[in-house]
């Protein structure tokens, strides 16, 4: 029996190549408001079982914040509600863990989607001590919070990973906050509704790997 390369083409090919992602999800107090948990929720458990259906190499992990953050498992992330004995916005804490586990996978290409509401609230020194900070007004921000995020993204960035920031509100402080961390680290930041997220998020991952 004589081939030829012509006789053979490829159905399927197969991804050498294995990335993580970190999806942070905001538990704050107000993501309760105006369905924006139940959007950010949704769109969590429909990446978490596209990317693990699809591309079972790849590693996708969920990490819940509030005042502090940790990993949802695929279970806890079906049960989770917004944090209501933690409050807080402690991105910081988020960003941190995502590193810590993409640290884990060694994969080579790697990157973090926040889906968030507002802008942190707390964050750690140093020395660990968690420190609880109100914005200066009504309107304005928690700067000592923003700093210790924005540091933490910065050390992201020097590790080659990629941010997604996904921001629920329009506030004009908000809206900075998240074009600051995409001039840090080159990744998106989006201003949209609840309702947006599947389109945005979803549907592009999909349009991203098929391109691929």
């Amino acid at each position: 029996l004589k081939l030829l390369v012509d006789d053979f083409y490829v159905r399927e090919r197969e991804q050498l190549i294995t990335s993580t992602t970190v999806l942070l999800l905001d538990l704050s107090w107000s993501m309760s408001w105006e369905r924006r948990f139940k959007a950010a929720k949704k769109v969590a458990l429909a990446l978490d079982y596209y990317i693990r259906t699809k591309f079972p190499k790849d590693h996708f992990h969920v990490v819940g914040f509030s005042t502090y953050a940790r990993e949802l498992q695929a279970k806890e992330l079906a049960l989770a509600v917004w944090d209501m004995g933690h409050a807080f916005t402690n991105l910081q804490a988020g960003v941190r863990k995502a590193m810590e586990l993409i640290k884990r996978s060694g994969a080579r290409n790697n990157r973090i989607i926040v889906l968030t509401d507002g802008q942190p609230t707390a964050y750690f020194e140093k020395n660990e001590e968690l420190h609880i900070e109100f914005p200066t007004t009504m309107y304005g921000i928690s700067p000592n919070a923003c700093k210790a995020t924005l540091t933490e993204v910065k050390k992201a960035t020097a590790e080659g990973i990629h941010i997604d920031t996904f921001m629920l509100d329009s506030s004009p402080v908000l809206v900075e906050f998240v074009r600051e961390i995409s001039r840090i680290n080159g990744g998106r930041a989006v201003i949209c509704l609840p309702g947006d997220l599947g389109e945005l998020i979803l549907i592009e991952e999909i349009k991203r790997r098929e391109r691929k």
